[in-house]
């Protein structure tokens, strides 16, 4: 694993990004969805859902990239079910099993 300050600010700062991207599409979402408040139940989970995914598979493609601990929680995450959204479960739950080497 590359351990040099130069790839850990790196790293760091990726994942900053990507939690506040992550962070921005939800309040997206959520505005978006308050100025429909008429919206059936099914629309709504089911825009929840494509975000949920969405953003898991953003997740899951960073963990891919950076590896070490973000492996660990990733993999953690992944056996959430109940506690996280469907989701992000699934996409994450191929990190148990299947991770490159």
């Amino acid at each position: 694993a590359n351990t040099s300050p130069v790839h850990l600010l790196t790293r760091s700062g990726a994942t900053i990004h990507l939690a506040y991207r992550i962070s921005q599409s939800v309040k997206r979402l959520e505005h978006e969805l308050e100025g429909h408040p008429g919206l059936d139940k099914e629309v709504v989970d089911s825009r929840w859902n494509d975000l949920h995914r969405q953003n898991a598979k953003l997740v899951k493609q960073h963990i891919l990239k950076y590896r070490g601990f973000l492996t660990k929680i990733g993999q953690a995450a992944s056996i959430k079910a109940g506690s996280l959204p469907a989701p992000w479960v699934e996409e994450l739950r191929s990190l148990q099993d299947e991770l490159p080497i």
